[in-house]
């Protein structure tokens, strides 16, 4: 799917990434740049208090909230910058990159909607991409769930399905503590999570156990994932620097690959697939649970 995207984007190779992002040298030491701890307190003023917080109150101001708007507020600035495509490097623009992960989403998922009762995103942020994706056969009259971190996020999902007159049940979702609060998903969804287990510094080794409670018919992570991030490639190893010093988890793949050897889940694998960020590209982990 991805290489479809290629011939609408400008092609650019690793030397030109310093030209135009200023993180080639943040991670080669060149410019002074602390961690950036991901503790609880500090995911709360990114996400409840300045993205997501942010965005709900603009969205309060309006007569008729729309989740393109609010995707083009939280997207900012339509300028072209580095991206991350099947292993190569392009220039584009958010909105370009947004379209490129919900066809890959669109492509995955779909083949798993058959038979499913619903379709769940936790760590759902304001709902951008589940609800982009209900606005898609076989999605479209699909009964949603969204299970997210912060308070303002749920009432900005709530908020926008009400908009778009889909019936989504919203509800807190923690992968701190792996606890759900006001979360009904019902048994044989399909669960997927975007760029969201990343906030979790160390991730519990139960990780998959949490998921496998729900009896989901599938769950789907569209992740970046620092184990499959070439040691031995500069890329790869800036990568590597990008996650450590962002503070992001470094242990997911592992813990569902762990599970795959337990024989409590039959796992597929597509490593480094896609990034608006040049830095960070997700892979796709895609399991289904083994019956005990």
């Amino acid at each position: 799917m991805t290489s479809a995207i290629h011939c609408d984007l400008a092609p650019i190779v690793l030397d030109d990434l310093a030209k135009h992002s200023a993180w080639p040298k943040r991670l080669l030491g060149l410019e002074q740049f602390g961690v950036r701890e991901k503790t609880e307190q500090e995911v709360l003023r990114e996400f409840q208090l300045e993205r997501w917080g942010r965005l709900l109150d603009h969205a309060r101001t309006l007569d008729h909230p729309t989740l393109a708007e609010i995707q083009r507020i939280s997207s900012g600035p339509s300028v072209e910058t580095p991206c991350y495509v099947d292993g190569s490097f392009y220039l584009a623009n958010q909105a370009q990159m947004l379209a490129a992960h919900l066809d890959l989403y669109a492509e995955v998922l779909r083949p798993h909607m058959e038979g499913a009762t619903c379709l769940a995103e936790l760590g759902a942020g304001f709902g951008s991409k589940l609800l982009a994706l209900s606005m898609r056969e076989p999605f479209a009259g699909m009964p949603l769930a969204a299970g997210e971190y912060t308070e303002s996020g749920c009432a900005l999902i709530s908020l926008l399905a009400r908009q778009l007159n889909k019936v989504a049940h919203v509800g807190r979702c923690d992968f701190r503590l792996l606890t759900t609060s006001g979360l009904d998903i019902p048994d044989g969804a399909v669960i997927f999570t975007s760029y969201a287990v990343l906030y979790v510094q160390e991730m519990s080794r139960d990780f998959v156990g949490f998921l496998r409670r729900f009896k989901p018919k599938a769950v789907i992570h569209f992740e970046p994932c620092y184990e499959y991030l070439d040691p031995q490639s500069l890329h790869g190893l800036m990568c590597r620097r990008y996650i450590e010093l962002n503070d992001y988890t470094r242990n997911f793949a592992t813990i569902v690959e762990q599970a795959q050897r337990e024989g409590t889940i039959s796992l597929r694998l597509r490593k480094n697939v896609l990034g608006n960020n040049p830095f960070l590209p997700l892979s796709i982990l895609e399991w289904s649970p083994i019956p005990s």
